[in-house]
């Protein structure tokens, strides 16, 4: 009689053992999803807004990085119950919540800004590109750092933001010649980062 009553909690241990591995290798779809909507929307977002704001790369990093860190933390203690691996999560929260905060973050800062203000800039030099096929052919400049007077955002301060001082089409390139004046509209973001909300060459 004990035999039977061991053998029988030796099958249903190993039954349960095998359901739950089964569970576990099985795709789970909230995990799939968060994982691809940071790859996709979210990661599509920070490139989008991050073009337009004055914030650098490895600042972008930090915030996804301690994001998915945190994220992690906070499931670390419910793993068994989640019934996933490592690796899934780690990938899920660090990757897939770390890009959408991240996203979701820049994005607010972006949308909610204060009041715009206008920088102009004197012209150090500037060179068009041809070879980008683009007409009118879009142009790179760099901003002199004697000029003069105080400004909202130094004009250093662009060395970080190359793509910033690129300049395309007729709405963005407004001189006739040679640019002489660069004049940069930006405000400051919701978490303090300024964003360029315009850019036109004079």
């Amino acid at each position: 009689m004990r035999h039977n009553v061991e053998s029988i909690n030796l099958r249903m241990d190993f039954q349960y053992y095998s359901r739950m591995q089964k569970d576990k290798e099985d795709v789970n779809m909230f995990t799939l999803s968060i994982l691809l909507i940071g790859v996709f929307p979210a990661l599509g977002v920070v490139f989008y807004v991050g073009a337009s704001t004055l914030i650098r790369v490895d600042t972008v990093f930090n915030i996804a990085f301690v994001s998915g860190a945190i994220v992690f933390i906070f499931h670390l203690p419910f793993r068994k119950r989640l019934n996933r691996y490592l690796g899934e999560l780690i990938g899920y929260t660090m990757i897939g919540w770390g890009l959408i905060i991240t996203a979701a973050l820049m994005g607010c800062n972006f949308l909610i800004h204060s009041k715009p203000v206008a920088d102009i800039y004197k012209i150090e030099t500037a060179t068009a590109h041809p070879e980008d096929r683009e007409l009118p052919f879009p142009v790179s400049v760099t901003l002199s750092k004697q000029d003069s007077g105080p400004k909202f955002v130094p004009a250093s301060a662009y060395n970080y933001f190359p793509g910033m001082l690129r300049f395309r089409g007729s709405e963005e390139q407004k001189f006739e010649g040679s640019p002489k004046l660069a004049v940069m509209t930006t405000a400051v973001g919701i978490f303090g980062y300024r964003i360029l909300l315009s850019k036109e060459l004079q």
